[in-house]
């Protein structure tokens, strides 16, 4: 698997719709704001950009769903990034 070459596609691939949907089937909570919680709190901190970029502003972190699965979700990087193209359409040299 190219890894460098797939991050390449799937970050001129994403935006607010693609990242919402890929955030739902992995358990979050969206609201039609684009806004979720991704801690434990009361009210939604996080929300998703046009292009997909995810800002939390409750800890101050951004970065785009690759990173949230793997630096909020522990998925080691390479399986991230499979899962994010298989939902975006994108092959990888494992297909």
């Amino acid at each position: 698997m190219q890894l460098k070459r797939i991050r390449k596609e799937i970050k001129q691939s994403l935006d607010r719709e693609k990242v919402t949907a890929m955030l739902k089937a992995l358990g979050y909570e969206v609201d039609r704001n684009y806004k979720f919680k991704l801690r434990e709190e009361r009210t939604p901190s996080a929300s998703i950009a046009k292009d997909g970029y995810i800002k939390d502003f409750g800890s101050g972190w951004g970065g785009d769903i690759l990173a949230l699965i793997h630096e909020h979700r522990g998925e080691p990087l390479p399986e991230a990034t499979k899962w994010v193209a298989q939902c975006l359409g994108i092959r990888t040299d494992d297909d």
